[in-house]
C-alpha cells in the first residue's frame, strides 16, 4: 500500500492516511454507507481495526473522455488531502466517486461538498 507522509517541525514522519489498492477493497466499501452530494460521492466502510484511515479514487466512464476522468481525480485527490486529515476516521476506508460536475464546479464548491459528505456519514 502506499502511504502519504507528513513531515512536522521535529523531522519525524506521521503517516496521515493510506491510498486503496486492491479491487476487493473497492468493492467491499462499495457495501457500506454512501453519501451524495452535487459534485460526488463518498462510500464509506469501517474496517473494524485502529489503523489509519485509507482512501480510493473512482471515475468511470460515464464522466467523459480520459482526459476529463483524470481532472476529477486530480481535483478529488487534493481535496481529500486537505479534509481526511481533519474528518477521516481511523479503521475506515473511504472511496470517492466523481461525478460529471466534478470537472465544471468550482474548487471550493467541491471541497465544501466533501466536508459535508465526511460529516454526513460521521452522524450516521
Amino acid at each position: 500500500m502506499k502511504s502519504e507522509k507528513k513531515q512536522n517541525d521535529s523531522n519525524k514522519e506521521e503517516c496521515i492516511s493510506d491510498k486503496i489498492t486492491k479491487r476487493s477493497d473497492y468493492i467491499r466499501v462499495s457495501t457500506g454507507s454512501n453519501t451524495r452530494t452535487s459534485s460526488l460521492h463518498l462510500q464509506k466502510y469501517n474496517r473494524r481495526d485502529n489503523g489509519i484511515p485509507r482512501y480510493g479514487i473512482t471515475a468511470t466512464k460515464r464522466i467523459g473522455i480520459a482526459v476529463d476522468r483524470n481532472k476529477a481525480k486530480r481535483r478529488l485527490r487534493h481535496a481529500i488531502k486537505e479534509v481526511l486529515p481533519k474528518l477521516g476516521k481511523n479503521g475506515y476506508d473511504y472511496v470517492v466517486v466523481a461525478t460529471k460536475n466534478t470537472i465544471i464546479l468550482p474548487w471550493e464548491v467541491i471541497k465544501s461538498d466533501l466536508e459535508k459528505a465526511f460529516k454526513e456519514s460521521t452522524n450516521e
